[in-house]
């Protein structure tokens, strides 16, 4: 909608004197205005209240306000106060009209809300020079914040149309997910989850959890990876007290902890074959008994697994079982790695800008075309978790409001070396792995937090790939 033409302009004139009240109407009349006069503040406030059920919601009742300063025993000023802290009524400028003319009574006024004052008497033109100036500015206000909510409104309908639960995608194997997610979420099927790091197989897992019958219900984490076998087994199943040495307490598993909702096990393919048996126990009969214990205990769980290894392969070299792969693998979900889904690329680029952006307190509006040129070549062997990184660190160095190729991490900027060819997912991590531990002379510390991990899970993964540094 484009601003009004000057004769659908309606302002409300507020005087006590009925002569003033016909001057300035005769006046605003004749240049093509609508006047509505009023004698009273109570008599306004109900011209006011009939005006906002002529019009819609988003617009004002009329377009401006000459409100009197004394109104015979009310003040003008509380009027115009009034009006301001009404929320349908607060976006309409008020000129104060008072035959005071010191410096402290206007500023008195324009505490009160008013947008401007005009002391009587006045000359006719210099009345319309202020209701001109005026009814400009609520133009150009109005347009201002009907652009603001069709941002938001297309803003809403962009993340309806492409997220799930706080996952981007437009790509069609996304949105396949998408659909499969809300076939599957309302049921307690066993769900495995399968891609590389940094695709945010949790994501999927928690979009899982929150649209079911369960979402009110405790949704636990627990990453298999992160512990020895021991550990891993007080960690899902507990421990009664003086069951190994430390255990001095009894201490209640995350199993128990998910009762009614949902447990993750992420990186499920890093779980020992004994481990494997007591899992299968779970999801085959509900029930679980604490290390060291003797009490059965049924488990009302969810259980979503994830992983990043090939579980196919795991069973053929014997270090996975069958039996637990097929109780797990009853919904398969394949989260496709960044670089097989590239047209997500600008979409998740415009959501990391907005959401780092506010994060740093910084306003950072777009990127050059360079940039997404870059962005779109590389092959994100991190995946999702990568490009959220590389735009956090680009909008921390940027200097301008936008993002320029100076802004991002070096390893972008710079030509791959030649290099084997990379034919499988491990070899991918194992790449990455390698070159960040070199790039920070195997600091562990800095590894991980660069590779956004935790040192357990990044130790786990040397330990997987048999990386250590050379010695001299």
């Amino acid at each position: 909608m484009g601003m009004k033409d000057k004769e659908t302009k309606k302002i409300l004139v507020v005087d006590d004197e009925t002569d003033t009240v016909e001057m300035i109407t005769a006046l605003l009349e004749l240049e093509g205005y609508q006047v509505l006069p009023a004698l009273s503040g109570d008599e306004a406030m109900r011209i006011l209240e009939v005006e906002s059920q002529r019009v819609p919601e988003s617009e004002t009742p009329v377009d401006l306000i000459l409100l009197d300063i004394l109104l015979g025993d009310t003040d003008g000023r509380d009027i115009c106060l009034k009006i301001k802290e009404d929320e349908k009524l607060k976006f309409i400028p008020v000129i104060i009209l008072t035959v005071q003319s010191s410096l402290q009574d206007k500023i008195n006024s324009l505490n009160r809300g008013a947008d401007d004052y005009l002391t009587k008497p006045f000359i006719n033109e210099e009345l319309l020079a202020k209701v001109r100036v005026m009814l400009r500015i609520k133009d150009l206000h109005d347009e201002l914040r009907r652009e603001k909510d069709k941002n938001v409104l297309l803003t809403q309908a962009l993340e309806k149309r492409y997220s799930f639960a706080n996952i981007l995608g437009k790509n069609t194997r996304m949105q396949e997910i998408f659909e499969l997610i809300s076939d599957i979420a309302d049921t307690d099927s066993t769900v495995l989850i399968q891609g590389e790091s940094g695709t945010g197989k949790e994501l999927f897992a928690r979009a899982i959890h929150f649209n079911s019958h369960r979402k009110n219900k405790p949704f636990i984490v627990a990453n298999c990876s992160a512990y020895s076998q021991n550990l891993l087994e007080s960690e899902l199943f507990g421990h009664e007290k003086g069951s190994f040495t430390g255990a001095i307490r009894r201490k209640i598993g995350r199993f128990e902890m998910a009762q009614g909702g949902t447990i993750f096990l992420d990186e499920i393919g890093e779980v020992s074959p004994p481990t494997q048996i007591m899992l299968l126990r779970v999801v085959q009969d509900h029930r679980i008994e604490r290390v060291g214990g003797e009490e059965t205990l049924e488990v009302d769980v969810r259980v979503i697994a994830a992983t990043n290894k090939n579980l196919t392969e795991e069973m053929k070299k014997g270090t996975f079982r069958e039996d637990l792969y097929y109780r797990l693998n009853v919904i398969p979900i394949f989260v496709p790695p960044l670089r097989e889904r590239k047209d997500d690329i600008p979409l998740l680029v415009s959501h990391f800008l907005q959401k780092f952006s506010q994060e740093r307190g910084k306003e950072i509006k777009s990127f050059s075309p360079e940039v997404m040129e870059i962005l779109l070549a590389h092959s994100w062997p991190g995946n999702v978790r990568e490009l959220e990184n590389v735009i956090d660190h680009a909008i921390i160095i940027a200097k301008q409001d936008k993002i320029l190729t100076k802004d991002l991490p070096q390893f972008l900027l710079q030509k791959p070396l030649p290099t084997q060819e990379l034919t499988t997912l491990q070899d991918y991590e194992k790449n990455l792995i390698l070159k960040t531990l070199k790039e920070t002379n195997w600091n562990k510390h800095k590894a991980s937090k660069r590779l956004n991990i935790n040192r357990s899970t990044l130790y786990g993964k040397m330990k997987r790939y048999g990386l250590e540094k050379e010695q001299n």
